[in-house]
């Protein structure tokens, strides 16, 4: 199996504008009524003659000209009705927003993280207002499973994935999400080398505008074990980010999975804790304050140093970051 790296955003970063993910706010809108808007119908994601690991789709959501309290995203894998069933294997997955799809300039905006069950079907529910500037008009959608299987094959025939997204209807939250701006797109890097991790994320110059603090928000899990300590997977390392000097450090790691609730029975090794992720479960995001005003900052992210001696698999990490700013 290999893990391809997906080339990090280089930031001069007023991507505001060209992204559209400043959201035009002012006094007057009215309250939203309540509805939910679907944007994945139980798509099969699988692996065969068609590569279906990664499936776009078209949404159109509100247009921001309505208040909206809070906004949810549903959530389902379910077992594919064909020879094979639910894959059998934990499989890394990631919905994204996906800005100027198929062309040169393309961004993808992670907004959430799960991890497949074994061969087992699950669901859950995450709150994705924060990501609401994101989430107005004509998007594009992109869920990843990281499956290598479909119909007919002993391990299992993929997933059937649902994402429902529930406007909840109010006035809008304080204080209000007003523009979402990518440091990190979705990216993969190995880990055990200290000093190649620190070339590529040393500092990012960030330019912050149109809102009145920001933060910082970021997916981490760690995959691939057997080597020294069975990082990345099953070691728990300190990670860091710095902003303009001021490192936020925080061990990625999760310690409860063996209360994760599937709809069947897991098999394999799914009690076992894990760098940030559990089996049959979604990925929770690391927030932290990035600024209090606008401008530009420079933000670094690095790993605790260890070296891998080369031995089992390659140990790596899945990681994103975007700037989240409120007024």
């Amino acid at each position: 199996m290999t893990h391809s790296i997906l080339r990090p955003l280089t930031l001069a970063l007023t991507l505001l504008a060209a992204c559209g993910t400043v959201e035009d706010t002012g006094p007057t809108r009215p309250a939203g009524t309540t509805h939910t808007i679907s944007g994945f119908a139980r798509e099969w994601v699988h692996f065969g003659e068609e590569n279906r690991r990664s499936v776009d789709v078209d949404v159109a959501f509100p247009d921001g000209s309505e208040t909206y309290l809070q906004i949810l995203g549903h959530f389902r894998l379910d077992c594919p009705e064909v020879a094979g069933g639910c894959d059998d294997w934990d499989r890394y997955g990631s919905l994204r927003v996906v800005e100027n799809a198929g062309t040169e300039n393309e961004v993808e905006i992670e907004i959430d993280r799960f991890v497949t069950a074994y061969k087992t079907s699950f669901g859950w529910t995450a709150d994705l207002t924060a990501y609401g500037p994101l989430l107005r008009g004509d998007r594009t959608l992109r869920v990843f499973i990281d499956t290598w299987v479909t119909e007919g094959h002993t391990d299992g025939a993929g997933w059937l994935y649902t994402a429902d997204f529930e406007f909840i209807g109010g006035p809008a939250p304080t204080p209000e999400p007003v523009a979402v701006v990518p440091v990190w797109g979705h990216t993969s890097f190995n880990s055990g080398d200290p000093a190649a991790i620190d070339e590529r994320f040393g500092g990012e110059p960030v330019t912050l505008s149109g809102a009145n603090h920001w933060e910082l928000r970021s997916f981490i899990t760690g995959h691939g074990f057997g080597g020294n300590d069975n990082c990345a997977e099953f070691c728990a390392l300190n990670h860091t980010y710095t902003v303009d000097g001021e490192p936020h450090s925080r061990e990625v790691w999760r310690d409860n999975c063996e209360y994760t609730v599937t709809d069947g029975p897991q098999l394999g090794t799914w009690t076992y804790d894990r760098a940030g992720w559990c089996p049959g479960a979604a990925v929770f995001p690391w927030v932290m304050p990035l600024a209090t005003e606008g401008g530009q900052v420079s933000v670094a992210y690095d790993v605790e140093d260890w070296n891998w001696t080369g031995s089992g698999g390659q140990p790596y990490y899945y990681m994103s970051a975007v700037a989240v700013g409120y007024n």
